[in-house]
């Protein structure tokens, strides 16, 4: 299992890491500032590895017990399978109570720390990552490109902003200068002189003349403000309470999935020791099979329970604990179905 937990947090995370090494190196970024990062991510995998790693490692050791003849052997001399399945349940136990400690605290912590770590960043570097003649794509939708550099400041700037995708503009400025904002804010200022900006919507063109305008980008991966992911339990039903409609909605499935996750693995405590004698008679592949059908069609539900919650046809609490106590129960039958042989 602790072999597992690493390996499939590094699967997981390849993509996160291309992505974040492509907006961090565009500015600079050092590799101690990008492993930083990747150690905060870390907590958030591990609601979804966690209970993979655990039912994994349980489809391996019982398959190949399994195979080896073993589990025969324990049953003929008067263990019931059960009593063979009590490792599984201590660790299946020791897996929700980390998973509980996961999804409450832990993963709320880093995934706040990586979104002030990149913001951080950004706004460190980002003021020396103009580069003149190239065009510069670090900030989300925006486009910068400037002719010139001297003393700091950038000459012949042009500027595309498409973060309102109903009405771009276009800013030109002869100079401009950049600024962090104070208090750790997560924009930065760019300070333009003697430019225009050309405003479109749909077949009107606006266009505006400046002697000097301060225009203000937000940087990180998220604009401004904690996130859903962000909060503890109890903050998200505080923020439930201020809000109504599908925001509501999004806030209360977010909340219960903080209660489903963790249990999964007290699910996967009763299905995978049935589901190895299934796995062990072939290939060593077989439980890696069996594993990723288990949480393609846990997920596949709990999409679609979730999505049924956002279009107001069932209660939140219906749209999250409906795919749980579904797998539950057949875990559950299963078990049983197999200990009484």
């Amino acid at each position: 299992m602790f072999i597992s937990l690493p390996l499939l947090n590094f699967i997981l995370m390849m993509e996160k890491v291309l992505r974040l090494s492509r907006l961090l190196s565009s500015v600079g970024a050092s590799p101690g500032e990008l492993l930083l990062i990747i150690l905060y991510i870390q907590p958030e995998l591990m609601l979804l590895t966690l209970p993979m790693a655990f039912l994994l490692s349980v489809l391996y050791v019982y398959g190949r017990m399994n195979a080896d003849n073993e589990l025969v052997v324990l049953k003929s001399s008067g263990m019931p399978f059960r009593q063979a399945a009590v490792p599984v349940f201590i660790a299946g136990l020791a897996a929700v109570a980390l998973g509980f400690f996961v999804s409450f605290y832990l993963g709320p912590a880093g995934r706040k720390d990586v979104r002030l770590s990149i913001s951080d960043t950004l706004r460190k570097r980002a003021p020396y990552a103009i580069e003149p003649g190239v065009f510069n794509t670090f900030i989300k939708d925006t486009v910068i490109y400037a002719a010139g550099a001297r003393d700091g400041n950038l000459s012949d700037v042009f500027i595309y902003d498409g973060r309102n995708h109903e009405r771009p503009i276009v800013i030109y400025a002869k100079s401009a200068s950049m600024q962090l904002a104070d208090g750790g804010s997560n924009s930065i200022f760019f300070n333009l002189k003697d430019g225009s900006a050309s405003l479109e919507k749909g077949p009107r063109l606006t266009e505006i003349f400046f002697g000097g305008y301060r225009l203000v980008l937000p940087l990180g991966l998220e604009g401004p403000g904690a996130m859903r992911e962000e909060l503890t339990p109890k903050e998200l039903l505080a923020e439930a309470a201020s809000e109504s409609g599908v925001q509501k909605t999004i806030t209360m499935l977010q909340f219960y999935r903080r209660f489903t996750f963790p249990l999964f693995s007290l699910a996967i405590m009763f299905l995978a020791p049935a589901l190895s004698l299934y796995a062990g008679r072939r290939a060593r592949l077989g439980g890696l099979a069996l594993g990723t059908a288990v949480f393609s069609i846990y997920y596949a539900l709990l999409i679609y329970f979730e999505k049924l919650a956002q279009s107001g046809k069932i209660p939140p609490a219906a749209g999250s604990w409906a795919p749980f106590a579904i797998l539950f129960s057949i875990s559950v039958l299963v078990f049983r179905k197999v200990d009484a042989r």
